[in-house]
Order: C-alpha cells, then structure tokens, then sequence
C-alpha cells in the first residue's frame, strides 16, 4: 500500500514539473518546421470543406437561377461565378487534393488561395457595378485585391517568420487600401442600389477583416489546429461569399435600377452622337 502511494505521488510530481515547464515556455509566435508531414484533417475538418463545398453549390444554383431569368443579368452572372469557383476549390480540397506540406503543422491549401485570387476581384467587381463605376475605378481596386492575395500566398508558402510577417503586414496594407476605395462608393449608385451597396460593402469589409486574424492564428502562428482553421475559413467564406451573393441577387430592384440607369446613360449617349451627326 506504501508503495502504490508513493509511485502515485512520484506521477503527480512528474506532471506537476511537466506543467510547470510548459508554463514557462515562451510561447510559439510562428509556424513550428517538422521533419515529418503536416497535420492530418480528421473527420471534422473534412466535414467541414463538404459542407462549404454543398453551401457553394447550392449558391451557385440558386444564382444561375436567376440570371437564367434575368433579361439584363451580368450582375447575377459574376455572383454566380464567384461561388462557382469555390465550389470547384471546396471539391478539389474537401476530396484530399489541392493541398501541400510545407513541413510545418498547417498544410498549405493552395487550392483555397486559387479560389481566392479569382474570386476575391471579381466580389469587388460585383460590388462596384452596382455603384456604376468606371472601369479604370475598378481595374485600380481589382489590381489592390489581388496584391493582397498574393502576398497572403507568398507568406503560406515560407517558413521563416520574419519574412512570413513582412508579407502579411504587406497584404494587410493592400487590404486597407481596398477597403478605402469600396468605402469611396458609399452613397453612390441609383436608387436602390445605393442602400444594397452599403449593406453588401459593410458585409465585405466586416468579413475580410476576420480573415487575417485567421491566417496569423493558422498559418502564421500555428496557434490554432488544423481542423479548427478548415471550420473558420468556411464559416468566413460562405458568409462573404453566399450571403453576400444573395443579399444582392436576390434584391430585383436594385439590380434594376442598375440597369435602368446604365441604358439610360446608354440611350443619352446614343442621342448625343446622333444629334452631333
């Protein structure tokens, strides 16, 4: 009986110092590089992406709907788009693919970053159409958007933190710089469009923020686990992307009076060049 309680308390003072030098560890403030490969998903993170894949589907479904129905959809057509890519991301990664070890605990997804780089412009073409914006306004804002990305993707794929961080300070800039921009667009747009593109543009700005958090707690960091990330990155890519493909796609009047207004601007050049004649 001695004996058993004295190896007891030999365990508890084992895990006690074991605790105690953990505590007085520093803390890990960049991706840890292993020897051996990267952090499986389980079923969760697999549940995950399929469950973003059947959000991105049924999305692009539902908005291809509607420009099918559409006289004037190329509003509807580039919301359809954008989850039509993700859709093709989500399968590619939700199936095992699309993915590198960069010999830290985060995989790399590349196919994420492939959705991204195609979708993230082509949301904030999107967006400016429905202020009836020019098109050097929006190649400037697209151009932003897509530094943005990349340095998110250059700063995936290298290992050493003071670079990793260089990059992300970089897209974090970029990033500001698109969210000035959309917010330039406030209060422009014809009738209804002017109170959609609000709401859509808070909804932009509000979810992109989240996403750097995310990628210096995942793959900056390496704070966060790999199933824990797959669950953010979709909760934050259905609701910048489905919600936001909704709130507009689903509002007809505002997509009319984008139209209307662009024909009548039409029509008033049109008159113009004939009465010039």
């Amino acid at each position: 009986m001695a004996q058993d309680t004295q190896a007891l308390m030999t365990e508890i003072k084992s895990y006690m110092a074991e605790l105690l030098a953990k505590q007085q560890a520093p803390i890990e403030v960049e991706a840890m590089h292993v020897d051996g490969h990267m952090a499986p998903l389980t079923s969760f993170g697999g549940a995950c992406l399929w469950i973003g894949f059947a959000c991105m589907a049924g999305s692009s479904c539902y908005f291809l709907s509607h420009a099918m129905r559409s006289k004037n959809n190329g509003i509807e057509m580039i919301t359809f788009f954008i989850t039509a890519i993700a859709t093709l991301a989500y399968l590619t990664m939700a199936s095992g693919y699309g993915v590198m070890d960069t010999h830290t605990r985060q995989p790399f997804f590349y196919a994420r970053y492939i959705d991204w780089l195609f979708t993230t412009p082509l949301m904030v073409w999107d967006l400016m159409e429905l202020t009836g914006s020019d098109a050097m306004s929006i190649f400037t804002v697209v151009g932003l958007d897509v530094l943005m990305i990349v340095c998110g993707i250059i700063g995936s794929l290298l290992v050493e933190a003071s670079v990793k961080w260089a990059f992300f300070i970089l897209g974090c800039v970029f990033f500001l710089m698109v969210c000035k921009e959309l917010q330039a667009g406030l209060n422009k747009g014809a009738g209804e469009a002017r109170g959609l593109y609000a709401t859509v543009t808070y909804l932009t700005i509000a979810s992109w923020t989240c996403y750097p958090v995310v990628w210096a707690l995942c793959e900056g960091a390496d704070m966060v686990g790999v199933n824990a990330s797959c669950l953010l990155y979709t909760v934050m890519d259905v609701t910048a992307k489905c919600l936001f493909g909704i709130l507009i796609v689903s509002n007809r009047d505002a997509l009319d009076a984008v139209y209307n207004a662009r024909e009548g601007y039409s029509g008033v050049k049109a008159e113009t060049g004939v009465t010039g004649l």
